[in-house]
């Protein structure tokens, strides 16, 4: 791997990049995956960030999402519904095309120093090292679940340490991701000065020009936004879209990728679609929390709270279309 600062140098990995490193191999993943690289370096283009949209590439459904009224429950302790502690219960069966590959509903009960073990042919934590922002460290103590939800609990230690957490699913106990699939994930987060969260897909190789889809991504507690990062120049997002849900609300996030469109929903409705800048190499799912840039107050703490997620491939024999918006789409013009 050569280092972040991009002069070409080998850098040497610190000892909790070699745990990193044991943890993420021991499920076939590749040394650079473990140590959890930044997936957001900073464009190439000084003083400037480009925003572009495709015309006629993303359709974005207006007016569609709205802040539920399900049940909710938070860190501090409020009543939730073991089967359905989000108001909405996980699929049991996938949409017509589909094959489910990998469903967890956080059933098991595991505090912040059994999640690891308990989970570990399930998920692969990130421990150890820098979060995306480069303020944070990743530590599986952050992770529990709890009243059927997974509880990323994040706050910033005496020593002035923030914590983030991150997960990838295990398909069939091993690690490695798809070339096509439809990724569900039920979520809330608690409103956390300075932590956000991204959910992504992101490269098997751990190469940023094979692709990034963010989705959902923003600071804890604020919208949710959806991010497709442009193959040619992935510092650059292509669509870069703000959506109707609040990240504070429990809300279903889906990504429909197919070889000729992705598609991305918001509890079962299309907020967005597109043709272009769609990933062909392999890709896993990544739910990551931390620090945004720059260091969150002390005394900042919250959880982001995960009641299911689902992976389901395109059905042997089947080639499943990415889902379409109703006529209450319109067409999102060049920026």
């Amino acid at each position: 791997m050569t280092d972040e600062q991009g002069d070409g140098q080998e850098a040497r990995p610190t000892w909790s990049e070699h745990v990193a490193d044991d943890a993420a191999s021991a499920h076939g993943a590749p040394p650079a995956h473990g140590r959890g690289l930044s997936r957001h370096r900073p464009s190439r283009r000084a003083g400037t960030r480009r925003t572009a949209f495709a015309a006629g590439a993303l359709l974005v459904a207006a007016g569609i999402v709205a802040g539920t009224t399900t049940a909710t429950t938070t860190a501090n302790g409020d009543d939730v519904t073991l089967d359905d502690p989000s108001g909405v219960s996980m699929p049991s069966s996938e949409p017509e095309g589909w094959t489910r590959v990998f469903g967890e509903d956080f059933a098991d009960a595991a505090t912040n120093r059994t999640f690891e073990s308990r989970y570990s042919d399930r998920f692969v934590a990130y421990h150890g090292f820098a979060d995306t922002a480069g303020t944070g460290r990743y530590q599986a103590s952050t992770l529990s679940t709890h009243d059927g939800v997974l509880d990323v609990r994040l706050r910033t230690t005496r020593a002035g340490v923030p914590l983030a957490g991150g997960v990838v699913p295990l398909v069939d106990g091993q690690w490695g991701g798809q070339t096509a699939g439809r990724y569900s994930i039920r979520m809330r987060s608690d409103e956390v000065d300075g932590y956000g969260v991204a959910v992504l897909l992101w490269s098997d190789e751990n190469l940023w020009s094979d692709g990034e889809i963010d989705f959902p991504e923003g600071a804890l507690g604020a919208p949710a936004w959806l991010n497709v990062h442009c193959l040619a120049d992935p510092a650059e997002k292509c669509i870069h879209q703000q959506t109707e849900a609040s990240l504070k609300d429990w809300h279903t996030y889906t990504i429909e990728w197919t070889a000729d469109r992705m598609s991305f929903l918001v509890d079962d409705e299309v907020v967005g679609t597109t043709t272009e800048n769609i990933p062909t190499a392999r890709m896993h799912l990544v739910v990551q929390a931390g620090s945004n840039a720059g260091n969150p107050p002390a005394d900042a703490a919250g959880s982001l709270l995960i009641d299911w997620m689902t992976i389901d491939v395109p059905a042997d024999g089947a080639e499943p279309s990415a889902s379409l918006p109703d006529d209450t789409a319109t067409t999102v013009p060049n920026n």
